[in-house]
């Protein structure tokens, strides 16, 4: 009798704690997301999904428990390391470089992954060199148009458009997205819709989204989080039917 092989893990926490003087903002908490799947983080206010992002970027150090990545633990490690072991994640307020280009924005964040950021003064002309590669994230995210536009003058959903693609300069095969349609109206979260699926494609992508129509589109598998804890983990079809989930989180929309 031959067994199917389990999903290969791209991240996961055991028994994941965070305490700021005594309160715990995660408490307890152990995912397991496999590698391809886009997976949602939801939860009410408070609930901890901004403190489990920065334990699983390393932008925070766990009380107790662990993070792995692809199986190597890296819950002691900074966040630059982490990225460099493929985990890249942008942030729910704005992080780009107003006064640069959009382009500009995408060659800066290119050259930290070669050996230019060591060398001072470097040209203009040394970061063209990384030109082709800034050329397909334009393309894949959609701004190919908007190259030389300074990312000041980029709208909302431009920006964050930006954003993704500044953390695809990293590589990642792990992306974790921090509300990526907060504050857009409903073209700007169809098309950021548009762009995290292209981004899937061939990696593990992790988000923490208050839209529940945008977790239902995207979502293989989800995760909801209450005062810090896992309540439920599953697909939506059978997320959306808990009653400790209606009673916590969706309310009356998951019967709309």
């Amino acid at each position: 009798m031959t067994h199917s092989a389990a999903p290969a893990l791209a991240l996961e926490t055991r028994q994941l704690v965070k305490e700021f003087r005594g309160f715990r903002a995660t408490n307890d908490v152990s995912l397991q997301i496999q590698q391809g799947e886009i997976h949602a983080i939801i939860g009410p206010n408070g609930a901890g999904k901004t403190t489990l992002f920065n334990l699983l970027s390393g932008f925070l150090r766990p009380t107790s428990g662990e993070v792995r990545l692809f199986g190597e633990r890296i819950d002691r490690l900074p966040p630059h390391q982490i990225v460099r072991r493929g985990l890249s994640r942008s942030f729910q307020i704005s992080s780009v470089f107003q006064s640069l280009s959009v382009r500009g924005n995408l060659l800066v964040a290119l050259q930290s992954v070669t050996r230019l950021p060591h060398q001072f003064w470097t040209p203009l002309s040394r970061l063209e060199t990384l030109g082709a590669q800034a050329d397909q994230i334009l393309a894949e995210v959609g701004l190919e148009s908007a190259q030389s536009r300074l990312a000041a003058d980029l709208s909302h959903g431009e920006k964050r458009q930006l954003e993704i693609g500044i953390s695809l300069t990293q590589r990642p095969k792990v992306l974790l997205l921090d509300e990526p349609t907060s504050g857009m109206g409903s073209e700007g979260v169809a098309r950021v819709i548009g762009l995290v699926r292209q981004v899937a494609q061939g990696r593990t992508v992790v988000l923490v989204e208050h839209n529940m129509s945008v977790v239902s589109e995207l979502a293989d598998r989800i995760t909801v989080l209450q005062y810090g804890q896992v309540l439920t983990s599953g697909p939506y079809s059978e997320i959306q039917r808990d009653p400790r989930v209606i009673e916590a989180y969706l309310g009356e929309e998951a019967h709309a």
